[in-house]
């Protein structure tokens, strides 16, 4: 089931209000006003937060996101035109018979912005059965990782982190499914978790030749 963002909005909102109207009914709270006023605020919030997350594992909120997982990912071709923005690409022959390792790095491109910040780096690996596994990270003015977008194929992972670079949010998806996952920063897809070690991977050798323009 999904729901419009009308729909959406006033679920959000009359769920936790409901629901805080039938706390301050109460007969136990009557005679503890205080306790009342200071908690009301706590049920409104716990009870909207909750709607949030069943919401989206319940796919309430995707208004066909499962359908056309595409359009809500960043595209590189949406940078190309982008005067203030450069990006710098490196291709590797993973057909070469000088390739040293059988999961190879097909390509990576860096993208850096008009003070020469890098603002994403983005893997491309050969994975079994020959398909491709692309991984993008994105990374704030300060050079701190802030979002990772994983794209399986037939399920995407987006992993978000805070101004100190710290996991607070991920979500897998999986057709219309939506689950909450479970990541830190001690895990691979949040590598490189700055722009300077981005720089470097983008720099670094490979197991494949790389193909010259």
């Amino acid at each position: 089931m999904h729901l419009s963002l009308s729909e959406a909005i006033i679920v959000l909102l009359a769920l936790p209000s409901v629901a805080t109207i039938l706390f301050w009914r109460l007969p136990i709270l009557r005679r503890h006003r205080v306790a009342r006023w200071l908690l009301a605020p706590g049920v409104y919030l716990g009870v909207a937060a909750l709607g949030i997350i069943v919401g989206i594992s319940l796919g309430w909120f995707t208004d066909d996101l499962g359908r056309r997982p595409a359009q809500y990912a960043v595209k590189m071709e949406n940078w190309k035109n982008d005067p203030h923005v450069k990006i710098k690409t490196r291709n590797f022959d993973v057909e070469s018979s000088l390739c040293s390792s059988p999961y190879p790095i097909n390509s990576k491109s860096l993208v850096e912005d008009e003070a020469n910040r890098v603002r994403m780096l983005k893997i491309v690996q050969v994975i079994s059965h020959r398909e491709l596994l692309p991984v993008e990270r994105y990374y704030d003015t300060a050079g701190k990782l802030r979002f990772v977008y994983v794209d399986y194929g037939s399920n995407y992972v987006r992993i978000y982190l805070n101004a100190e670079g710290k996991v607070f949010w991920a979500v897998e998806q999986d057709g219309n499914k939506f689950t909450v996952g479970d990541y830190t920063n001690e895990d691979w897809q949040i590598q490189p978790s700055d722009a300077a070690h981005a720089t470097e991977r983008f720099r670094s050798d490979e197991a494949c030749p790389e193909v010259k323009k």
